[in-house]
């Protein structure tokens, strides 16, 4: 498949499994060099060699996606690491479990704020891009556990 992709700069944030692990893969295989964080360095580590070695410049960086500054640091840093930011995917999720206040808190905190803490730091960087290249993304993807979409 070709999605016209092949030199975009992406960043995925919670990408060394699941769905983030997909678009990751999915952009490196399209060509894209690709920025990704998670919590565990050693999967971050162990998921950057992968992809690069599907060609790519892939760069990655332990981050806790609730920690605000260190996830605008991570955002601003691969930006400069790939030379500039042309997709951003917010993919962390809390994926917690219940539908209690502080459940809905922890949600919040990171995947709604996480996004908008992304957002802001890579906000030049893709705005530079649609300036350079008349196009840039931004696209939200977080998830909620099977077990409680179907009671909630």
């Amino acid at each position: 498949m070709d999605l016209g992709l092949k030199g975009k700069k992406a960043v995925v944030t919670g990408a060394t499994r699941g769905i983030g692990r997909a678009i990751a893969d999915l952009l490196a295989d399209e060509g894209c060099d690709v920025a990704i964080c998670a919590r565990k360095a050693d999967q971050v580590e162990a998921a950057v060699a992968e992809l690069k070695a599907k060609g790519v410049n892939a760069w990655g960086q332990a981050v806790d996606i609730a920690d605000g500054p260190a996830l605008k640091a991570f955002v601003t840093a691969a930006g400069e690491a790939l030379g500039g930011i042309d997709i951003l995917v917010s993919n962390a999720s809390a994926l917690v479990q219940g539908v209690g206040e502080d459940e809905w808190k922890a949600m919040f905190d990171i995947d709604i704020m996480g996004a908008v803490r992304s957002f802001e730091a890579a906000k030049p960087f893709l705005e530079k891009a649609a300036a350079a290249h008349g196009d840039a993304a931004f696209l939200i993807t977080p998830s909620v556990p099977a077990a409680e979409a179907t009671s909630a």
